[in-house]
């Protein structure tokens, strides 16, 4: 582990970033600088709208970029030896990046050119105000991108621009759009080479003024010789590497306004480059550390981390890294770097960067330890990402091993190929909403947003229950799944990405933006959003209805209606909750979970997204399982109004009574092979788990094939003492759902909900 020194050498650049940074994540950052440099390029944007009033979105991209030559500053910080910082974290502060503004003025063709009708724009603001449906962008998520540092890494920002004119130089006569496509990314690119020079301008600036001290003099001295060459040109070591990936995130987020949430893979990815630094005498393992805290530190000071956490998605970043897992042959990825890293990140108490880490199966024991031990000392900030099942499922879809191999975690969650895919994939659906309003009628609000609900209440057995409510939810989805790929492909005239995606493979010999489908893969996947109360509910109806007829299946509704009230109303509850439920292990929930899967999986079999390629399904949750419960009334799964929903893959927090086997066998029986991503967010009780019974409960979950696991080690004493005593705990970290936060720094009802949970013991 680094020596602590390291850390308190530390606190200055956290200081420093700390007045840079905004304290709440969608906030500017503070530097009057930033502000005046976005109103100067929107001025510009503005002044070219008046002056061109037929421009179009690659019109406004151009004179975007040309404007941004004129007005990036660059942000150096005395502390820190990189050179990335354009103040808009990645692209996260959306509408406030100067980028953002061609989407701005383009938002018009909407109705200029009638992309969409109002009537969708207002079911789709219904449905997400309804916790129906969640799109991350109108018709199609444009938030989660996934990195081109692969080719950035191998190639250089100027080795892709070389082979951008050199397809513009054989474009066909008969295709101006792919010529204008391919001009617009040579413009953007040689923007992105400008503003890499303003950086080494910065930095000789800095020097000459003097003032510095001698370790942020060689910083300076270094960045104003490396950034006249990388990222230009490829990375030649271990510190250029560093800055690459940084600088890719950041850049690309200003001169597209995209959201690049990911840092790549640092221990696979720059490995030989550290090793040939060792080698030749550039670099110390000291020297190494440094540099690896003060990267990791970059990401846990983009906001405030000691405000309180209460809202949607306060406090977050949206910065995660990938470690471990396996390389190109195959060789599982445990090296000196990924020590390095995972120790940095623990020694500095870090947040941020999400730790996604990539297990398997045959992931190395001391790997595998390193993870359980950080959780047994409440370091609990992993999302863990199964080789088993992603690697898999990348080359049953043809893709080659080298690239299926290479997967990185983006965004809260799930793996994609980082230089070949981009992403649709924030698209979050109800299923046990659909249930509750078949439950809970309401005909002016089913006709406000657009459903046709059939009723169970005259249904005469259990069958004709789940086929009807079965019947509702995929009239919904198919809805959903049509609107999307009718409206989905309006960013190409609104917003198109040209440097990000002449970036991807694919992009350059396209001639396409990747909002026009130009790159290789472009998967749309589908969230079915707490399933597992569904199947609950489902379950309890069955029980007490069909199977023990406690009560007629007219009551049970009459009950859940009241929300439970009335002279049975918690008799009835409580065997709704002793009723077989999704992770019990026993056959009828598991049978009950893998049939609805399944069949929603081959009901959308051959369905198109708007480009081109398929809708796949996924099962995990964000912030929703709270704000979405809030907005779900009673269920008949013991549910009351306004209470959580399951987490994901989880088992209900309301429900589960097991110990690990029996919920890891129940998520080792399910299909997931219909299924793109998923997650599990499971907490194990601390005093009952050691290193090797996590490394082993680890590697078991790798085995039974699921995606994704997000896990827990605390006890609910601990927390409840942290609670009473915040000052003597500030070093919990806890995972809430797809982002982590320290405990002290939860607000009451979000510490409640954490203390709340269930927690998995070895028996």
């Amino acid at each position: 582990m680094i020596e602590d020194r390291t850390y308190r050498d530390c606190d200055a650049l956290r200081r420093e970033l700390r007045a840079f940074h905004p304290d709440e994540c969608h906030e500017r950052c503070k530097e009057p600088a930033y502000a005046a440099a976005e109103k100067a390029i929107n001025a510009d944007l503005d002044a070219y709208a008046a002056a061109h009033p037929g421009y179009d979105a690659l019109d406004l991209r151009q004179a975007c970029y040309l404007s941004m030559r004129k007005h990036f500053v660059p942000f150096l910080f005395t502390e820190s030896p990189f050179y990335f910082e354009a103040g808009v974290n990645g692209g996260w502060i959306m509408e406030k990046a100067p980028a953002r503004g061609v989407n701005r003025l383009c938002r018009k063709f909407y109705k200029e050119h009638a992309l969409v009708p109002d009537e969708e724009f207002r079911v789709l603001n219904a449905r997400n105000r309804e916790a129906l449906a969640l799109c991350c962008g109108p018709f199609s998520d444009d938030v989660h991108h996934v990195p081109p540092l692969r080719t950035i890494l191998s190639k250089g920002f100027g080795g892709v621009r070389a082979e951008v004119a050199a397809a513009l130089a054989t474009c066909p006569e008969d295709d101006p759009h792919g010529r204008k496509q391919l001009e617009t990314a040579l413009c953007g690119l040689d923007t992105i080479r400008a503003i890499q020079l303003k950086f080494a301008e910065k930095a000789e600036a800095m020097l000459v003024e003097g003032g510095l001290d001698d370790p942020s003099r060689r910083r300076m001295e270094r960045i104003a010789a490396c950034a006249k060459r990388c990222p230009w040109e490829p990375p030649k070591t271990f510190f250029e590497g560093l800055n690459a990936i940084w600088f890719v995130r950041e850049i690309l987020g200003y001169v597209d306004g995209i959201c690049v949430f990911s840092l790549g893979r640092p221990d696979a990815m720059l490995h030989d480059l550290y090793q040939a630094d060792l080698a030749a005498g550039r670099l110390t393992r000291d020297e190494a550390r440094d540099l690896v805290a003060r990267w990791l530190i970059h990401a846990d000071e983009h906001m405030d981390m000691n405000r309180t956490i209460d809202s949607y998605s306060d406090q977050e970043a949206e910065i995660p890294m990938s470690l471990g897992g396996c390389d190109k042959d195959g060789n599982p990825v445990w090296n000196e770097l990924t020590e390095m890293f995972l120790d940095a990140h623990l020694g500095c108490g870090c947040v941020f960067p999400k730790l996604h880490c990539r297990v398997g199966s045959n992931s190395p024991e001391p790997y595998l330890r390193k993870i359980g031990g950080m959780l047994m000392k409440g370091h609990a900030v992993f999302t863990l990402l199964n080789d088993d099942r992603y690697v898999k499922q990348y080359m049953d879809e043809g893709f080659s091993a080298e690239d299926a191999r290479s997967f990185i975690g983006v965004g809260c969650w799930n793996g994609y190929i980082d230089s070949v895919m981009d992403v649709d994939g924030a698209n979050y659906t109800s299923v046990i909403r659909i249930l509750e309003m078949t439950v809970h009628r309401n005909p002016e609000l089913e006709k406000e947003l657009r459903l046709k609900l059939e009723p169970i209440d005259d249904a005469l057995s259990f069958e004709e229950v789940e086929e009807t409510v079965f019947r509702n939810f995929m009239r919904f989805f198919r809805d959903v799944l049509a609107t999307y790929t009718r409206y989905g492909g309006v960013n190409a005239k609104i917003f198109p990405h040209p440097v990000y995606s002449v970036c991807l493979r694919g992009g350059v010999e396209s001639r396409r933006d990747t909002t026009e489908g130009g790159v290789a893969s472009r998967p749309r996947i589908m969230t079915l959003g707490f399933i597992g109360n569904a199947v609950d509910s489902l379950c309890a109806i069955r029980q007490l209805c069909f199977e023990d007829r406690t009560c007629s299946l007219a009551e049970l509704l009459e009950t859940v209606r009241s929300n439970w009230a009335g002279s049975r109303g918690e008799e009835l509850r409580q065997r709704a909750l002793a009723a077989p439920y999704w992770g019990d292990g026993g056959e009828v929930a598991t049978r009950m979970m893998s049939r609805w899967m399944k069949r929603i999986h081959d009901e959308i079999d051959g369905f198109r997204n708007d480009q081109g390629g398929p809708y796949r399904l996924a099962i995990y949750a964000y912030r929703e399982f709270m704000y979405w419960g809030m907005k779900t009334k009673a269920t008949p799964d013991g549910r009351h109004d306004g209470d959580r929903l399951a987490q994901g893959f989880s088992p209900s927090e309301y429900r589960c009574k097991e110990g690990i086997t029996t919920v890891m066998n129940a998520i080792g029986a399910l299909p997931h092979e219909v299924l793109y991503a998923s997650n599990a967010n499971l907490t194990f009780e601390r005093s009952d788990m050691v290193e090797a019974l996590l490394a082993a409960v680890v590697r078991v979950f790798a085995q039974k094939g699921s995606h994704m696991m997000q896990p827990n080690c605390n006890s609910a004493e601990e927390l409840l003492d942290a609670q009473r005593h915040p000052e003597l705990h500030r070093d919990i970290i806890v995972r809430v759902c797809g982002f982590s936060a320290r405990f002290v720094s939860l607000s009451k009802r979000w510490q409640d909900e954490v203390i709340s949970r269930h927690r998995l013991k070895s028996v």
